[in-house]
């Protein structure tokens, strides 16, 4: 059960025209445990869903939030209203903190092919440039999700290679501190009603 926004209003970390993000709560457990389990989801992962029964997933669960790895990060994406649609995280920082991979889920499938990835996906690496020292963030995802690539080309990524993996073609996309902070101030990356748009 989505929770009321203002009971969680003190862990959202940013925010944009339509979502915001926010630290993990153990109340997001049954949608994790539900999109980690639904077919669809996990082929767009390139993984197989999981065959965990839920305590087994609520205990890993909670011992995630209890002991926070510096090095990877969690976070709920929500509508702007408080609705949960998904996550985004960082994983595999280096050990400077000069880099980073980061991965995206739209979990609720309504919220498909309508801007919500794109518009978190931006939200959330303003967020990693203001508050991380990380100069280079990665992400991969299958060469054939069209989709997506599009998503993260238009969220500011670059396409710099491809690579295999488990028998899988994945596109590597970058997206650089510098650059990508010059692009956003010129207003490369503009929502609909965003505030930080340039000129505003």
């Amino acid at each position: 059960m989505t929770k009321p926004a203002a009971a969680i209003d003190h862990l959202v970390v940013a925010r944009g025209p339509r979502t915001r993000i926010r630290r993990k709560h153990r109340h997001d457990a049954p949608a994790d445990y539900a999109w980690r389990r639904d077919p669809e989801l996990a082929r767009f992962d390139g993984r197989e869903p999981i065959e965990d029964s839920f305590s087994e997933f609520l205990a890993r669960f909670e011992d995630d939030l209890r002991f926070e790895n510096p090095r990877e990060r969690m976070f709920a994406i929500e509508t702007s209203d408080g609705e949960h649609i998904g996550n985004v995280m960082y994983y595999g920082a280096t050990s400077g903190g000069e880099a980073a991979e980061i991965g995206i889920t739209i979990g609720r499938k309504e919220y498909h092919s309508k801007g919500y990835g794109r518009e978190a996906t931006i939200v959330f690496l303003r967020h990693l440039w203001e508050t991380t020292p990380f100069r280079t963030i990665v992400l991969h995802t299958l060469d054939w999700n069209e989709r997506a690539i599009r998503c993260f080309a238009g969220a500011g990524f670059e396409e710099t290679g491809r690579i295999e993996r488990h028998g899988q073609t994945l596109v590597q996309m970058v997206a650089r501190r510098e650059w990508w902070l010059f692009h956003d101030s010129q207003g490369k990356h503009h929502l609909p009603n965003d505030s930080r748009a340039a000129g505003s």
